[in-house]
């Protein structure tokens, strides 16, 4: 539910008494505090109760703080501006959690194993009918199906699915769909590249899903010279090069880890590599 921080923090519309919050303090027990009384300035109803450190909840949505206090701890100067983002997330997608799904708001996002355990362990609580389909796909990475909303993107939880009418096989497939005619075409977002040359698609949440799209990726490993290695250090980054040389490849290591370590929004430090039959994870240069 960390959702688009980076991408769209400047269209959130965040109102002006949020924007003049202080710095938020790093005790995790203040720091949930402010967060819970900014949650609810923003609701037009429901409750926010502080259930323990870095935990909230509305009703019967758990909201986990750990990654933006995280975050806030290594990034003093802009942790305002992502708290209140992310407050901000979460107050649209309460606001919208009751809507009717609908089949044309699917799509499939990649997330760490732990993300994923984390995830159906809140839809249990909440309903323990209610799952999770998630698919494997290289270096501890899941590919899970959502909802996405105007501001905010919801988890597909199986009681979700059900409403539209759809398998996990067919719920799977419309997401991929949907994400090949939302995303722009790969040869606009990634030129081929000479050998030394690292490309960076621009920032959006679903460009590291671009990865579920194997063949769209020939085009652009044929006019490589049959070189297409690609990272996804964040939820909303995907960068590409056309030199697999070792040199190449430790650059390449170094600046996801430092995307990473900067990033609220840290998604795998693993490099990949095109191949006919399917991506090839790169082992550690």
């Amino acid at each position: 539910m960390f959702r688009k921080l980076l991408t769209r923090l400047a269209l959130l519309g965040l109102a002006t008494s949020a924007l003049a919050q202080p710095v938020p303090p790093e005790d995790e027990a203040a720091f949930t505090r402010q967060a819970a009384e900014t949650l609810q300035r923003s609701l037009s109803s429901g409750t926010v109760t502080v259930q323990g450190p870095l935990t909230l909840r509305v009703g019967d949505s758990r909201i986990n703080l750990d990654r933006i206090h995280d975050f806030c701890r290594r990034d003093r100067a802009n942790c305002a501006d992502h708290l209140n983002a992310f407050l901000q997330d979460m107050a649209v997608s309460l606001r919208e959690r009751d809507d009717k799904p609908k089949a044309d708001a699917l799509r499939i996002v990649l997330r760490p194993a732990a993300y994923v355990a984390a995830a159906r362990a809140t839809l249990a609580r909440g309903n323990a009918a209610n799952s999770l389909d998630a698919r494997p796909f290289f270096g501890g990475l899941l590919a899970v199906p959502v909802l996405d909303g105007e501001r905010s993107v919801k988890l597909l939880g199986s009681q979700q699915r059900d409403e539209l009418g759809l398998a996990d096989d067919e719920a799977f497939a419309r997401g991929l769909k949907n994400l090949r005619d939302r995303l722009p075409p790969l040869a606009v977002e990634a030129p081929p590249l000479p050998p030394g040359r690292l490309g960076t698609m621009s920032p959006d949440y679903y460009q590291p899903s671009r990865l579920l799209l194997h063949d769209d990726w020939a085009g652009l490993a044929a006019a490589q010279g049959g070189v297409l290695v690609v990272a996804v250090p964040t939820t909303d980054r995907l960068l590409y090069s056309a030199d697999d040389s070792p040199a190449a490849l430790a650059a390449l290591q170094a600046l996801v880890g430092e995307t990473m370590a900067r990033a609220p929004n840290p998604l795998s430090p693993q490099l990949l590599r095109w191949r006919h039959e399917g991506w090839e994870l790169m082992p550690a240069p």
